[in-house]
C-alpha cells in the first residue's frame, strides 16, 4: 500500500528531546553519564546540552572535549551566573527540541526512564515526572532524618502545585515546549526545583504524569543538598504565595534589622566595659553610637551576603556602599525619631509611636537602600 505524502511525514516523524544536564563540579561524572544516556536515548531523537556554572573543576571543559565531533551534545558554560531553575530556563532557551527534559548529572536518577518520560509527553502534551513517591517508587538508602525532611517539604509543596502530583521537588521530568513557554515570563529563576516552579504557574487541568523511579545513591563528587539549598527552597514557597503582595526581599531585611537590634545592645555594652577598661568616664551618647555602628556593620554584611545576595558588592563596591549605607542610616535614624517625637506629642501612645515610626524607618532604609546601595 503507498502512503500519501503527508501520511509518510507523520509516520516518520518523531519530535525531537532536548536534555538538559545542569552541572557545577562534576568533571568525574560527565565522562560515564553522556556516553550512558546516548546509549540509552539512541532511538529517540535528541540533543543533550550540559549547562555549567562556571565549575572550578572544570566540569564545562571536559563537556566540551566529549562534544567534539559529537553533534548530539552541547555545552553551555555561564560565567557570573549561578543556581539550578536559571540553569535549566537558559537550558531549554537554547534548546531545539519540542520535548525538553531534565536530570541530573551525578547518576542518582534513573536514566533508563527517560524513554519512557519523552513518550508520555510526546503522546500526552503537559509533564512527565520522574517519581519517588509515586506507587513503585523510592527514596533508596536515604536515613531517616533526610526522608522526614523531603517528605515535610514534599508536603508543604503539594498544596500549592495546580497540578496535583506526589513529588513536585523531583528534579527529573520532561515538559512540551508548548508548556514551558506559556508559562516562561511568570518563572522564578533564583529557585532551585524548577519542576516545583512550573508546577505553581501551569494552568489547571495540563496533563501530568508520574512514573516511579528509585533514587540512587551519589558514586562520585559531592552532594550540593546544603542548609543554603533548604533555605533556598522555603524562601521559593514564600514567593510562591505571600511573595505577591510582600517582597521577600523587604522581608529579610526586616529579619536583618530585628537582629541588628540586638547587635546594637551588645555593642553598647562593650563599649561600656571598654571605656571602663580604659580608665575614661562614663558616655551614653558615645556607647549608644558604637552600638548603633556595630549593627550598621552587622546589618550591612549580612544584608550584603543574604538579603542582596544576588547583588552582592564586591571590592571597592562594597566599601562605597557601605558608605552610601551608612548615609542612608543615618537619614532614616533621624527620620524615625522625628516622626515618633511627633505622634507621640500628639497624643499617640508611647509604644504605638515608635512601633509606627520604626515600621516607617524600615521602609526607608530599605528602599533607599535599593536605589542608593543595591541597585543592581
Amino acid at each position: 500500500m503507498c502512503l500519501e505524502t503527508g501520511e509518510r511525514e507523520r509516520v516518520h516523524y518523531l519530535p525531537m528531546l532536548s536534555l538538559i544536564l545542569p552541572t557545577y563540579n562534576e568533571a568525574e561524572n560527565i565522562p560515564r553519564i553522556v556516553p550512558e544516556l546516548e546509549a540509552i536515548l539512541k532511538e529517540i531523537p535528541h540533543e543533550i546540552i550540559v549547562v555549567d556554572d562556571d565549575s572550578p573543576d572544570g566540569t564545562w571543559r571536559v563537556a566540551r572535549e566529549l562534544s567534539r565531533g559529537n553533534d548530539r551534545l552541547r555545552v553551555l558554560r555561564r560565567v557570573g551566573r549561578r543556581g539550578l531553575s536559571s540553569a535549566v530556563i537558559e537550558g531549554f532557551l537554547a534548546a531545539k527540541g519540542d520535548v525538553l527534559g531534565v536530570t541530573d548529572a551525578d547518576g542518582q536518577h534513573d536514566y533508563a526512564l527517560l524513554p519512557a518520560l519523552y513518550r508520555t509527553v510526546k503522546e500526552k502534551g503537559g509533564l512527565a515526572i520522574g517519581s519517588r513517591y509515586t506507587a513503585g517508587g523510592s527514596v533508596g538508602e536515604w536515613d531517616g532524618r533526610r526522608q522526614w525532611m523531603s517528605r515535610m517539604a514534599t508536603g508543604l509543596a503539594r498544596r500549592l502545585c495546580r497540578v496535583p502530583v506526589t513529588d513536585p521537588m523531583s528534579g527529573f521530568f520532561a515538559v512540551a515546549r508548548s508548556v514551558f513557554e506559556g508559562v516562561l515570563p511568570r518563572l522564578n529563576p533564583k529557585g532551585f526545583k524548577i519542576l516545583l516552579d512550573l508546577l505553581l504557574h501551569v494552568p489547571r487541568g495540563t496533563p501530568g504524569a508520574e512514573l516511579p523511579y528509585t533514587f540512587r545513591s551519589r558514586t562520585l563528587g559531592q552532594s550540593k543538598m546544603s542548609f543554603t539549598v533548604q533555605l533556598e527552597f522555603l524562601e521559593e514557597l514564600f514567593d510562591a504565595t505571600l511573595g505577591r503582595f510582600l517582597p521577600l526581599t523587604f522581608v529579610k531585611y526586616c529579619l536583618v534589622g530585628a537582629m541588628g537590634m540586638v547587635v546594637t545592645l551588645l555593642g553598647l555594652r562593650a563599649a561600656v566595659v571598654v571605656l571602663a577598661l580604659a580608665g575614661w568616664r562614663d558616655d551614653f551618647l558615645v556607647e549608644l553610637l558604637a552600638g548603633i555602628e556595630a549593627a550598621i556593620v552587622f546589618n550591612f554584611l549580612l544584608n550584603n551576603i543574604w538579603t542582596f545576595g544576588r547583588q552582592r558588592l564586591r571590592g571597592w563596591g562594597a566599601v562605597l556602599g557601605f558608605i552610601r549605607y551608612n548615609a542612608v542610616c543615618l537619614v532614616g535614624a533621624l527620620a524615625t525619631l522625628s516622626v515618633a517625637s511627633s505622634l507621640r506629642s500628639g497624643g499617640i501612645d508611647e509604644f504605638l509611636s515608635v512601633a509606627a515610626a520604626g515600621f516607617l524607618g524600615a521602609v526607608w532604609n530599605y528602599t533607599m537602600s535599593r536605589l542608593f546601595t543595591w541597585t543592581a
